[in-house]
């Protein structure tokens, strides 16, 4: 049974160097894994095209139904989780999506999408919870 895991980024340097690379527990590479997956755009793992998330395939599109894309976002993501991350079973993805003001030379306003992921993790049965934040386009300004 693996019980280490090896913490993201992995720092090449250190591997050439012949040094062990810093580990992690198995709570923090599930963790690191979701990251992972909700910052990559489908296409960009060029050996696996289905790796991703959907959250940026709608960059700097307006969004004009926030309950649909939020609907669909989540079963995209909830869909690549279960797919690419099988240590973790009974998989519930949470969306929020909030218009935040940033107050700079002119107002901008940008989108924040609050991203929960629930589930067991099915090696030791524990629970397992992750939230991450992203800002995404377009830029407002008024």
């Amino acid at each position: 049974m693996i019980t280490e895991y090896y913490k993201l980024p992995l720092q090449l340097s250190q591997m050439r160097k012949k040094k062990e690379p810093k580990k992690c527990t198995l709570y923090e590479s599930v963790a690191a894994m979701i990251h992972l997956i909700s910052v990559t755009y489908f296409g960009e793992c060029k050996h696996d095209e289905s790796f991703g998330c959907e959250i940026w395939e709608h960059d700097f599109e307006n969004i004009i139904n926030s309950q649909l894309y939020k609907d669909h976002l989540r079963d995209s993501i909830k869909q690549t989780i279960e797919t690419h991350e099988l240590r973790l079973t009974n998989i519930r993805v949470k969306i929020q999506i909030e218009l935040v003001d940033f107050k700079a030379r002119t107002r901008r306003a940008k989108s924040r999408i609050n991203l929960e992921v629930y589930g067991t993790l099915a090696l030791t049965n524990e629970p397992f919870s992750f939230t991450d934040k992203f800002y995404i386009g377009p830029l407002s300004y008024y």
